[in-house]
């Protein structure tokens, strides 16, 4: 059986794009919410404090689906009459088990959201005084220790209008207490999401939230509830990239003089997710599978038996499979340093693929901060760049980088907004430099470079990238909800990608024609061929009722006049054949109307009715 053939697409990916499965782990949130009678009191809103609280579980759990479909969301009510777990907690009901979200559990919301006075509910679950927010707290807990699956952050959601739901009972608030310092101990979050006007945090819940978070300090406060409900209502279309590094690596500066850093993708492309296979029966997704045989015997083939070749001087040189790993294994991961030059010899054009950003790793070898730090600050002070050449990973092609180098920025309430560290920007090799031979352009003169800094100033707004979803995306996501929640129509996606030309015209005024004045010669239609410089000497009168006659050599600037004035249709057949021969257009078989028509067509002038 002849080897495979070499082929470069069979490399693994040498980008940084997808995350390593070791961070492949999911989040863990349960939604702890009173179910008590004054949660189902109506506010001046029209909503009761239990409505919101389901409102909020629907839309995290429809962002969730998108933005990160592998985490897990858990619905459990406190101060119910009637209990039903499976550790048989009083008072205490499980409305959804710690799952995935899916289309079934957001319908189940929607059902229970229809009914706003919430009979069906006060019939079902009841409501109780009698119930121990320490029980609670401990049914969350073993929900997240019972789970099979890794989880890589676990917090609890409390919704609740009380204050002190243990008010003349020492003993609970004492278990309560005790439990709220069990979870901090084994980093399980709590955030309490209180409701109501008149709600004092600090008759109960706040001693309770400062034994999670382990701050005892006087001065701490709860943070404002009204921020994380908007949060929580909030529809977001777009996925949730994970803050984790992708990979950690060594930096070396030379001489054995080494520093740990992390790479972190701060840019990267959103696509449209995969399609899956799904067999026809059971509509489960299908695996597919690969597996090679010998030609001759038809034994099956392992990988350690397959080679590669590649052929060179009509033989097959053969590479084993040990050999083929070691030929893409040119360096060992890490970052090297060749050299600095100055930010200014960094231009835009450099640029070859999205960035990355690295940061100091302590956990590879002690003191990297420090030795980042000093390497950051005097970068930062001579205003200088770091050349390196950058391995991403073993089997990777090592990248020819400049390392950008970024300050901390701190906003008034001196809380970092932008961290430090350095943009990983990847250079081009001479392979990668296309040579354009440009023909030297027209300059604009001082009049329209004044024209045009006047339409500029006007047309000025505040970008960020965070304004503008892609609707091809938006609209995907809508459209697969929809289909999975049975909505009759799918919510209207606003492409706020399209120019709003209303507004521009209004700012613009007459700016914009004074522009084009400035640009176009007389008589120029924007899209038309352009006039010689004969063209110009002649008269401007076209437009007379009886249309010049284009000449056998057919001349481009009459015809261009004549269109521009739509009186194309006045000439005659010969005329308009002579016209389009002479342009190298087919005009056999065409009667007049056609050869009217491509004449327009041709001189990129809309024809008139």
């Amino acid at each position: 059986m002849d080897p495979t053939p070499w082929d470069d697409e069979d490399n693994p990916t040498e980008d940084l794009d997808v995350e390593k499965s070791e961070w492949a782990c999911r989040d863990g949130l349960i939604f702890l919410i009173d179910a008590t009678k004054p949660m189902f009191t109506e506010e001046e809103s029209g909503k009761s404090s239990f409505l919101i609280s389901l409102q909020c579980c629907k839309t995290t759990m429809l962002n969730t689906i998108i933005s990160s479909d592998q985490d897990m969301i858990g619905i459990i009510l406190f101060g119910t009459n009637k209990t039903s777990n499976v550790l048989n907690v009083p008072h205490i009901a499980v409305l959804q088990d710690l799952q995935q979200p899916n289309a079934d559990k957001i319908k189940q919301l929607e059902t229970m959201l229809k009914r706003k006075n919430f009979n069906d509910f006060t019939a079902t679950f009841g409501h109780s005084d009698d119930f121990a927010i320490s029980d609670a707290l401990w049914l969350c807990q073993s929900t997240f220790s019972s789970s099979q699956l890794k989880l890589n952050s676990k917090r609890i959601f409390l919704f609740t209008n009380t204050d002190n739901p243990h008010a003349g009972s020492q003993h609970k608030e004492h278990l309560a207490r005790s439990k709220a310092a069990d979870l901090g101990q084994i980093d399980v979050d709590v955030e309490l999401l209180h409701m109501g006007n008149n709600f004092d945090p600090s008759l109960f819940y706040k001693e309770l939230i400062q034994l999670v978070k382990g701050d005892y300090s006087d001065d701490w406060r709860l943070p404002n509830p009204s921020t994380k409900f908007e949060e929580l209502l909030a529809r977001v279309y777009r996925k949730d990239h994970k803050k984790r590094s992708v990979g950690k690596i060594l930096f070396s500066l030379g001489d054995g003089v080494k520093f740990g850093v992390a790479v972190y993708n701060l840019v990267r492309p959103a696509y449209v997710p995969k399609k899956a296979l799904l067999d026809r029966t059971t509509n489960e997704v299908v695996k597919t599978t690969t597996k090679k045989f010998h030609a001759d015997t038809g034994e099956l083939m392992l990988p350690s038996e397959l080679n590669k070749y590649q052929e060179f001087a009509f033989k097959k040189i053969i590479f084993r499979p040990d050999e083929t790993r070691n030929l893409r294994k040119l360096t060992e991961p890490g970052i090297k340093l060749l050299g600095f030059r100055p930010e200014c010899k960094i231009k835009i054009h450099h640029h070859l693929r999205p960035s990355s950003f690295i940061f100091p790793e302590e956990g590879l070898i002690q003191g990297s901060r420090k030795l980042f730090a000093a390497l950051l600050d005097r970068c930062i002070a001579k205003k200088v760049v770091p050349i390196c050449y950058f391995t991403p990973n073993t089997n990777s092609t090592p990248s020819l980088v400049a390392l950008i180098p970024q300050e901390e920025q701190l906003n008034d309430s001196n809380i970092q907004i932008i961290s430090p560290g350095f943009h990983v920007v990847y250079l081009p090799y001479s392979e990668d430099i296309r040579a354009l031979n440009i023909e030297s352009t027209a300059r604009a003169d001082a009049e329209q470079i004044i024209a045009a800094k006047a339409v500029i100033k006007k047309l000025k707004f505040v970008y960020t990238p965070y304004s503008f979803d892609n609707p091809k995306l938006q609209t995907h996501w809508r459209n697969i909800e929809a289909l999975a929640l049975d909505y009759n129509e799918q919510t209207e996606v606003k492409d706020v990608t399209v120019p709003d030309y209303e507004s521009m015209a209004r700012r613009l005024d007459s700016l914009a024609q004074e522009f084009l004045d400035s640009v176009y010669i007389g008589g120029y239609v924007p899209g038309g061929k352009p006039k010689t410089s004969g063209d110009r000497k002649r008269t401007t009168d076209t437009c007379s009722d009886k249309p010049r006659k284009a000449t056998k050599t057919a001349d481009v600037g009459d015809m261009q006049d004549i269109a521009t004035c739509g009186k194309v249709e006045k000439l005659k057949v010969d005329e308009l054949k002579t016209y389009l021969k002479g342009e190298g257009i087919e005009v056999k078989g065409l009667k007049k109307v056609e050869l009217v028509t491509r004449v327009y067509q041709h001189l990129g002038i809309t024809q008139p009715n």
